[in-house]
This record gives C-alpha cells, structure tokens and sequence, in this order.
C-alpha cells in the first residue's frame, strides 16, 4: 500500500501508514507518515493477530477519517475502533478469493476473523470481478467492490524495441503447477510450427529445472530461465518480449499482466479465475482454455500478430491507465472513503 498512500498524499490527504517488521527502524516518505511496529511472532497468523490487537489502541486514539486495510485481523481492530470512533471509513481489499472453506482449514479464529469482516466491514474490496462473485456466493455480501493492484506508467513503460526473435515472457512463481508453466512448456512446439524462431523467457522465483527435465531438449534450448532480475528494471523484461503468459488457473488478479500491459506488451491468459478480466481480446491480448496446450498456442500466435500491429503499444497502455495509483486508483479509493463506492 505505500504507492497507494504517496499517491493520496499527492492528492492533498493527510495518510499514515501502519506496518510491522522485525527492525521497525523504518522511515515515511512521499509524504506518507510510516508507523512500524516490531514484528514479535513468526508464524504468519499469530503474527498477523498481534499486529491486529495492536493496532487497535493506535486507531482508537487517532482521528482517521478512513482506515484501508489489507489483513482479517487489522480489519477486525478497524471495524471496532469505528464502533468508538463514529465517521470512520473502514475498508478492506481482500487480495485473495473470499473462501470461507479455505479459512476454515487455517483454524477457528480465523474463519471468525474472516466472517466477521465479511459482515461489519463498511466497504469489502477485492482486486477482481470474480473475486467479487466469490464474496457474494460464499459470504451473501453483494455489494463488494473492485480495487485492483497498481502500476506506475512512469516506471513501466514500452521499450526502445521488442527482442528480434519473438518472445514469450512468463513472470511470475516458476514452480507452482497451477501458474501453468507446464502447460506453456508443453504449448511450446506447438507454437513453433507457426513461429519457428519463438523463445521462451522465465521470470520469477523458483527452480523450472523439474518442469523442464521432463520436456524434449530441442523445448529446453528456446528457454532462458531469467530469475528475478533488478526489481527496478522488470520493465525491460515487459517492453522488450512480444507476448506475456500467464496461463495460470485460480488466481484472483494478476499483477504482471498490469505491469505488462503499462509497457505496451499483449497478454495471454486462461479463461479460468481472474486474469482474463484484463485482456480485451483482438486487441491488448488473447485468452485460452485452461491446462490446454494447443488453445494456448492458438492464443499466442494471435497475440504475436498483435505485437506485430504498431497500435497495440498504445491500446495496452490506454489499457492499463485505470491501474496506475495516480490516475486510476488514489481517485476510486478517494470515492470509496467518502460515499463507499
């Protein structure tokens, strides 16, 4: 959330941000106030209920106009605190699927945590259309609103040329199954029969060698496995490939397709979950059948014609203005605090 809050003190508000670490020597800037607390526990839910239970004096003994949240448990100390302090928004931006079953397995306490905001929250956001639904369906709450993640279209932005050779790029976590990278690895030479010089580059956390141990060589050499690389230079990474997959299944948003789509690049994603939300098909992208190999390549020799078109640049970054903090998210969250939708 700090691009978020250097984005509504930009605006004129005045925004403190709350956090915990275990070395809390950690300073504001942007003009956001930063409130570190020291970080006890390491377990994440015992962790994230004491910073909940600490937070909740810190609000009580404040004027906020608005508390924006990000956990169960800061949310729960939000929502209390309004009881005592009458004309405080609180929000929450769920970056998961509302899953009552899912928090079930994480214990009692937790399940409570999650119904009770689910219930007492003034506004329930979440970073998708479809994890909207899930908060309906699973929950009976319809009046859940969308806040997606954000991008900077200052710092993301098209590079001077794409790769010669054309180039899909997956970013995101490498060895978790359902992100689809075997899917990707198996659509491959597929792909090849219409475009015989395309290469593969892996972005991200974790190790492809399992995945790729179990694929042809002639796979293996059109791979180039990247890491993580300099966070301040993804943007390369974006504006120099033709295409990014992500042909993952259960996700509730899909962060790299935003930043791809602010450098001017197309998207190819499955129709389960959340990304698709973010193609407009024939022309920021194209969508495919999930865990489908020949309908991933289908979609993206499609979406390498639309590479080719010299409009898409600005069709993707047109795309992606409504996820840039500044012009598309400190305003609807502005909106939100005031009137709640």
């Amino acid at each position: 959330m700090p691009a978020l809050g250097a984005a509504l003190a930009r605006r004129g508000h005045e925004v403190v941000h709350f956090s915990a670490a275990w070395d809390p020597n950690v300073h504001g800037g942007d003009g956001v106030e930063m409130v570190c607390l020291r970080r006890v526990f390491k377990q994440q839910y015992r962790h994230e209920a004491d910073f909940g239970r600490r937070l909740l004096p810190r609000l009580v003994g404040s004027e906020f106009d608005a508390v924006h949240t990000m956990g169960r448990h800061d949310a729960v100390a939000a929502i209390r605190a309004a009881r005592l302090r009458r004309g405080m928004r609180t929000v929450i931006t769920d970056l998961g699927l509302p899953n009552p079953q899912w928090w079930a397995t994480q214990g009692r306490r937790e399940a409570r945590a999650a119904a009770k905001v689910a219930s007492h929250i003034d506004v329930y956001s979440a970073m998708s259309r479809t994890a909207v639904d899930w908060l309906a369906r699973n929950y009976g709450r319809d009046n859940g609103v969308v806040v997606p993640g954000g991008v900077s279209l200052a710092a993301f932005k098209p590079a001077p040329e794409r790769e010669p050779r054309p180039t899909i790029l997956y970013s995101g976590a490498i060895d978790v199954p359902r992100k689809g990278v075997p899917v990707l690895l198996a659509a491959l030479p597929l792909i090849a029969e219409v475009e015989p010089d395309v290469q593969l580059w892996l972005s991200g956390p974790g190790d492809p060698e399992p995945f790729l141990a179990e694929v042809p060589e002639a796979v293996r050499e059109r791979v180039t496995k990247l890491g993580l690389g300099d966070a301040d230079a993804q943007h390369e990474r974006y504006g120099q490939a033709w295409v990014t997959c992500l042909p993952s299944t259960h996700d509730s948003f899909g962060m790299a397709l935003v930043e791809s789509l602010a450098c001017g690049t197309p998207l190819v994603t499955t129709t389960d979950g959340a990304p698709h939300e973010l193609v407009q098909a024939g022309s920021t992208g194209e969508v495919c059948e999930p865990s489908d190999p020949r309908s991933l390549a289908d979609a993206c020799a499609r979406a390498f014609e639309l590479s080719r078109n010299p409009e898409t640049v600005a069709r993707c970054r047109a795309s992606a203005e409504q996820f840039d903090w500044d012009l598309g998210l400190a305003p609807l969250c502005e909106r939100l605090y005031l009137h709640g939708r």
